[in-house]
């Protein structure tokens, strides 16, 4: 009897090719003026010629960039930049590119009035604390954000770190500890909303054994455990009163009693409080004492919600997709619709929305149909999910950082191409959160 015949294997090493291929190209974002963002392949070991010309691999329509502007080639660490002898000259970051370099994930690349950010595969950006949680920044709100962050690190002094939820709060805090002198000593983080009144006071500053029921030994809290390096309090507006008090007793003496103890230990640690709260509004009601308000506000630094940044949104999906789904790339339109969307969860929902997307995506592409269905819809309405009101502010915004990065930062400049008054420009700056740290060029 003759066996019944096998259907044939499916093979699959084409498409399994594919993928690997896919999930060693690194990629670049490009922003132009005036038009949506998109996202290019760059292959490993070729030449990719961006320019005017139609000839070229990257064609761009930037009238301030030269018929082949710059060479960008995959390597086998990093992209190589040169320029190919342009008009304007190629920048890295504010530095003008004056030899050929190698450059790594994140680097912003600056041609005419256009903005190419450079992502790399998952092999070359590994899954650490600086691949992943390191600061997005390439929308100029971020950009400034950033520069402030590391201007202040160095001081000993304070920081309350505001936003809404989902923000990246505790990325801006890590920011600060690796940029400091004490990048060495630990990073600790405690989210005060989830302490229980009557456990806070243990887990903040420790106890001894015996001092209640069920301490069966010693523990150190987060103050000691954080001893020569950052301590994070985040939603430190949620601390009661009775343990706001007891934590503005260590900050200002610097030492700590453990519960059922009776020796004062030596803290040395640099506070950072983020907050979803406006603690001066809180303070002013007496919600928050004011005089612990004083000690943890020596510098505010206030993180922007998504929507207010949009030109971090493609650079944040495509360091999600590296890191949960590597390989994958966007499809047509999928990038206009994360940038319509107005994301009230902010960089936390986005981060769920690219997972929802890479659990639902079965080839190389992210389509749009599998995007979240609220973020779908955002795309086929000119007004998204958000007021007419905010949408025009939105476009104000986008006008102002096109301009801005038209004149290279100068407000002068800037005011004349939008035919705003300098002052008038100024008070838009501080109202959309572009205002430039203290002591940039003007």
């Amino acid at each position: 009897m003759r066996a019944a015949p096998q259907a044939p294997a499916t093979d699959t090493s084409h498409a399994e090719r594919k993928a690997t291929e896919a999930s060693q190209t690194a990629r670049v974002f490009i922003e132009e003026p005036g038009l949506a963002p998109k996202v290019v392949l760059l292959p490993r070991g070729k030449d990719m010629r961006v320019g005017r010309g139609e000839e070229l691999e990257i064609v761009l329509a930037d009238r301030r960039v030269s018929r082949c502007h710059v060479i960008l080639r995959h390597e086998r660490v990093g992209v190589l930049v040169r320029d190919a002898g342009s008009s304007n000259g190629t920048f890295l970051g504010e530095r003008k590119l004056e030899a050929p370099a190698t450059v790594g994930a994140g680097t912003v690349v600056r041609v005419g009035d256009s903005r190419l950010v450079i992502s790399l595969p998952a092999e070359e950006a590994p899954r650490s604390d600086a691949a992943f949680e390191a600061m997005i920044a390439v929308d100029p709100a971020s950009v400034q954000l950033r520069a402030l962050v590391r201007r202040v690190a160095g001081s000993a002094v304070p920081v309350l770190v505001q936003g809404e939820t989902g923000t990246g709060k505790e990325l801006v805090a890590r920011e600060l500890h690796r940029a400091s002198p004490r990048t060495a000593g630990p990073f600790v983080a405690v989210n005060c909303a989830a302490l229980p009144e009557s456990i806070a006071e243990s887990e903040l500053f420790g106890h001894e054994k015996g001092s209640f029921t069920g301490a069966q030994g010693r523990r150190t809290g987060v103050f000691e455990q954080a001893h020569g390096g950052t301590l994070l309090l985040d939603e430190v507006g949620e601390l009661s009163a009775s343990n706001q008090a007891r934590l503005l007793r260590v900050l200002q003496e610097r030492v700590l009693v453990r519960v059922g103890g009776d020796r004062a230990i030596p803290v040395d640690v640099r506070i950072v409080a983020a907050t979803n709260r406006d603690l001066a509004v809180s303070a002013a009601r007496r919600e928050f004492r004011e005089d612990l308000y004083f000690r943890l506000n020596g510098i505010t630094l206030e993180v922007l919600p998504l929507r207010s940044r949009t030109g971090d949104v493609l650079p944040l999906t495509e360091r999600f997709i590296a890191e949960l789904g590597p390989g994958l790339r966007l499809g047509s339109g999928v990038g206009v619709a994360l940038q319509a969307y107005r994301w009230p969860g902010n960089v936390r929902e986005l981060r769920h929305a690219v997972a929802h997307a890479v659990a639902l995506a079965e080839g190389a592409e992210i389509l749009l149909e599998h995007l979240p269905t609220a973020v779908r819809g955002a795309a086929g309405s000119p007004l998204g999910d958000g007021s007419l009101r905010d949408r025009m502010d939105d476009l104000e915004r986008q006008s102002i950082v096109a301009a801005l990065a038209a004149s290279d930062g100068n407000q002068s400049r800037t005011a004349r191409i939008l035919g705003l008054s300098r002052r008038a420009l100024i008070y838009k700056l501080e109202r959309y959160g572009l205002k430039p740290p203290p002591g940039t060029r003007t």
